[in-house]
């Protein structure tokens, strides 16, 4: 039995899929603030938690008080969010997919291009682990269940005392 080769005609070969060149995750996003009360007009704050529809809801809240709310799912995203903008605050779910809580915490106070930026965690997890973020450098916590209402007027209250 002897081997044939088969000379297919270059234009029958499929051209190869063009590279893909990822952009920013789809989940860091950013929205307008607008005017409200203990709020300067525009002032970022970076939400950092897992759960969509708790981060969305936060986000409503934050943008209703002149805040400028910018979303990221998981640790990865966040730092994303951190090499393009310097928020004024960071509200901070501990477990999350990538990059831990904790492990931000850590990045965001070792960074000398960043200056003093404020971390409330939000945590589900025990009042033990929430003291341990505040010993790692978190300036606050709140534990969830909680009112959005109440996060907001933390997030008040600590820019206010830092200013």
């Amino acid at each position: 039995m002897s081997e044939r080769t088969l000379a297919v005609p270059p234009a029958l070969v499929p051209a190869a899929p063009p590279v893909q060149v990822p952009g920013p995750p789809p989940s860091v996003r950013s929205t307008s603030g607008g005017a409200g009360t203990g709020a300067v007009p525009g002032r970022p704050v970076l939400v950092v938690e897992d759960e969509p529809g708790l981060a969305e809801v936060l986000a409503v809240h934050l943008q209703a008080s002149g805040y400028q709310p910018i979303i990221a799912h998981d640790g990865l995203e966040a730092l994303y969010a951190l090499d393009r903008v310097t928020p004024h605050a960071v509200l901070l779910d501990l477990h999350l997919p990538q990059v831990s809580g904790f492990r931000l915490i850590q990045l965001l106070k070792q960074r000398p291009d960043v200056p003093r930026v404020p971390v409330i965690v939000l945590t589900a997890l025990s009042f033990q682990e929430a003291e341990d973020a505040v010993r790692a450098g978190a300036d606050d916590f709140v534990t969830k269940p909680f009112l959005p209402a109440e996060v907001v007027t933390r997030v008040d209250r600590l820019l206010e005392r830092l200013a």
